[in-house]
């Protein structure tokens, strides 16, 4: 199995090149940041209902009642 010391050396070196499109000259990272976040809410959304059911998104607030009315259906 390799080990961290088997591996080359690595060099990491930074070049910034500002946006040209705004007075800032900063670039957006696009939706790195929401990725995770709707795993989490759906995550918390099954979590709250009795049962756990299956729902997909978007969870409307129709489809949550969908979801608390069939588990309480069983």
């Amino acid at each position: 199995m390799p080990r961290a010391d088997d591996l080359p050396n690595i060099a990491s070196e930074l070049r910034p090149v500002p946006a040209t499109t705004n007075i800032l000259g900063v670039k957006g990272v696009g939706e790195a940041g929401t990725t995770a976040a709707l795993a989490a809410v759906m995550n918390a959304v099954a979590d709250a209902l009795p049962e756990a059911p299956d729902i997909d998104m978007p969870a409307t607030p129709e489809r949550v009642w969908r979801a608390i009315t069939a588990s309480s259906d069983i």
